[in-house]
């Protein structure tokens, strides 16, 4: 690990470094020393000084070092080293600044290098590929290289909500400019308002700016979107700060409370609501939550005497009645709970919430005529129309489980209007879910023959004729491009014989629904099918990621390469997972070697080691470990090794000369300083005593 807050050579920096190495946004956010020069081979230094200086002031100059360094590099990993994934990234990293002027000759020939390497090396360059390259760039803390593709992408048109908030987090770590954080953010909300993701940096960016009240606000948002448990976690930090500067504020109370229920602290929650309506008791909504609270924890006396509390000055408030109306049901006062929603529905006719209130009263036990009867007891002047049928039967086929009333109650609209063409639409819907081909086809049938000039209907009828295979994979298409995964899932599970590819399918919806189980079902029967295809591996490795499993993702990573060496972003992610994994092994060893359990750490290195046999950094502090027992001759074995595998492993040779020393062997301990220190070494403290030993050594065998 050649990094600059290594000291004294003890494991102690693995710690530090460790962060630059997980997969967790917060690691990547926080570490600051993760460089694409730390990587080996011509020109590291170089860049790695030259980014430093971009960082602090890019200047025409300094960007065209920076630009003709990295198309130097790309033609020496290329040609020497054979590796065209390096070269790539060079050259990635070189548009990145030539890509402000597109027209210029420079862009054009750099560009064409790019596109001619990615041809000849068989690399798949679709937007999809292009994504996850960028991502697992950005991992690699690639940032400029990083930064090219996702421009590229959004110039493309592809993931631009995804991509500019990758953006913005690369903004922060390459200038620190707050204002274009929040300007890439901002962008990134516009094609997706609700990501809470990205809500979250803007509200963190805003508080670094000392702009609190506004920082709060989209806390407040990210934290009412989401269940994520880490943004829950660092929203409740943030609240918690609040509260403490501001300890009269009732909405701060309210909020940190409402962090606290989606975690499941009840207990918490509830003293932070009832502080906050301490200080705020004319706040009817923040009693409704308490109420709510009350009611999730089956405390349904209390929740109704709070209800009720409400209600007394706030008489047309329909969200309170239909909690008190929720916590009578619950203690079988149905009568009651009944005469609340008649109540709601007296006021507003149009509350969907009191009408599935009444049905859930009722459901399984009274019919459907039975329970419309009861919404409006005081208005015998009601009937029924076909809109009225179609609008409640939308209301429950919107919940799970009520399909067959939802039917009967299309089926009633059409008898009073047999030309109401959405109840023909949402029934045929229904019937398409269900798999039921045949009554969606006649439906069909008879709405396009009482509706022959309808263009929805018109489009139906006439898609019912093609391929009934071809069809469903359409309409299952359909809902993938609409992002209703549910349904294309129902749809999918229709089709057979299924595919590998219908699977696949299948598991990206179960993933994009976060039921990971689920999804590893579907790719592994994909696999099933068909074992030969990389991406399919690559897919499940991420999955792999989701339920914090490095090892099973590491190892499809490894499968994906094994049948694809060109596949790219499963190199990349592969590479940097191993580094995780590493990192967990030495951050082991380090535990046992504090303890001064050496010959624990010795198991927790050896089998790093061999399961990695190719990483320096695992020989290196292998090496560590058997100099504190005074095992010299294997500990510079090690360090042979280490800086074998990697030349630019300066500490290697910085800890091999300590060892020399210590046999008494300063000849070969003043050769070892001399080659740390020509290779360019960024240990401050290190290179002091180096040099001071060069000196003492060199009088002495010169």
């Amino acid at each position: 690990m050649r990094n600059g807050k290594f000291q004294k050579r003890l494991l102690i920096p693995l710690i530090c470094v460790s962060l630059s190495l997980t997969l967790s946004a917060n690691a990547q956010f926080s570490a600051g020393t993760c460089n694409a020069a730390q990587k080996e081979g011509w020109g590291a230094a170089k860049i790695y000084s030259l980014e430093k200086e971009l960082r602090r002031n890019s200047d025409p100059d300094t960007i065209k070092q920076y630009v003709n360094t990295q198309k130097r590099r790309s033609t020496y990993f290329k040609i020497f080293k054979r590796d065209n994934i390096e070269a790539c990234d060079a050259l990635r990293a070189a548009l990145y600044f030539l890509r402000k002027d597109k027209s210029s000759s420079e862009y054009k020939s750099t560009l064409a290098k790019l596109n001619t390497l990615i041809e000849k090396s068989g690399f798949q360059n679709d937007d999809y590929n292009r994504l996850e390259v960028a991502k697992n760039l950005y991992l690699e803390c690639e940032w400029y290289a990083s930064a090219y593709e996702f421009e590229e992408l959004i110039e493309k048109g592809f993931e631009c909500a995804i991509c500019f908030e990758y953006l913005g987090d690369i903004e922060q770590r390459i200038n620190k400019d707050r204002e274009s954080c929040l300007k890439y953010y901002k962008k990134s909300l516009e094609y997706n308002p609700g990501s809470a993701s990205v809500l979250f940096k803007i509200a963190t960016v805003l508080n670094s700016m000392n702009r609190g009240d506004l920082a709060l606000e989209y806390y407040t948002k990210a934290i009412n979107l989401t269940d994520d448990p880490e943004i829950l976690k660092k929203g409740i930090s943030v609240f918690t700060r609040a509260v403490k500067s501001k300890p009269r504020n009732a909405n701060l109370y309210e909020i940190l409370g409402a962090t606290y229920e989606k975690t499941g602290d009840y207990k918490k929650t509830y003293e932070l609501y009832q502080r906050a309506i301490y200080l705020n008791p004319k706040d009817i909504f923040l009693k409704y939550r308490l109420g709510g609270l009350l009611y999730e924890t089956k405390q349904y006396p209390q929740a109704t005497r709070v209800y009720d509390n409400i209600l007394r000055d706030n008489l047309y408030e329909s969200q309170i009645r239909a909690g008190k109306a929720k916590s009578l049901l619950a203690l079988g006062q149905a009568n009651a709970a009944l005469k609340e929603y008649q109540v709601i529905l007296a006021i507003y006719p149009e509350s969907k919430q009191a009408k599935y209130g009444i049905y859930e009263i009722f459901k399984g036990k009274k019919d459907l005529d039975y329970i419309i009867d009861n919404f409006y007891p005081l208005n015998e002047n009601f009937k029924p129309t076909s809109e009225f049928y179609a609008e409640f039967a939308e209301l429950l086929t919107s919940l799970e489980g009520n399909n067959e009333d939802a039917i009967s109650l299309f089926n009633k609209a059409l008898a009073l209007n047999p030309k109401n063409a959405n109840a023909y639409l949402k029934l045929y819907e229904i019937y398409e879910l269900a798999g039921e081909d045949l009554k969606a086809a006649e439906l069909i049938k008879k709405a396009y023959k009482n509706l022959p000039d309808n263009q929805d209907i018109k489009k139906v009828f006439f898609y019912l004729n093609k391929n009934t295979e071809t069809k469903k994979d359409q309409l299952a298409l359909h809902y993938l491009k609409n992002s209703q995964w549910a349904k294309a899932i129902k749809i999918y599970e229709q089709i057979e014989p299924k595919t590998s590819q219908i699977y696949v399918t299948m598991a990206g919806c179960y993933k994009n629904l976060k039921n990971y189980q689920k999804s590893v079902e579907c790719y592994k029967k994909a696999l099933s099918l068909d074992d030969k295809q990389s991406d399919t591996y690559y897919s499940l490795a991420l999955v792999y990621l989701e339920q914090k499993s490095p090892k099973l993702a590491q190892t499809m990573l490894s499968k994906a390469v094994e049948l694809d060496p060109k596949n790219v972003k499963a190199i990349k992610l592969s590479n940097y997972l191993r580094g995780q994994i590493v990192t967990d092994i030495l951050n082991e060893a380090y535990t046992y070697y504090d303890k001064k359990n050496y010959e624990k750490a010795i198991a927790s290195l050896n089998e790093a080691a061999k399961r990695y046999p190719q990483d320096a950094q695992v020989y290196y502090y292998r090496g560590i470990v058997l100099e504190a027992m005074s095992l010299y001759p294997q500990a510079i074995k090690d360090y042979k090794t280490a800086v074998k595998l990697n030349r630019g492993f300066a500490l290697g040779y910085y800890s091999m000369a300590k060892a020399y020393e210590k046999l008494n062997r300063g000849r070969d301990a003043l050769e070892c300083y001399e080659k740390y220190l020509s290779a360019d070494p960024r240990e401050e403290e290190l290179i002091k005593e180096a040099e001071k030993k060069v000196i003492e050594l060199g009088e002495k065998y010169y």
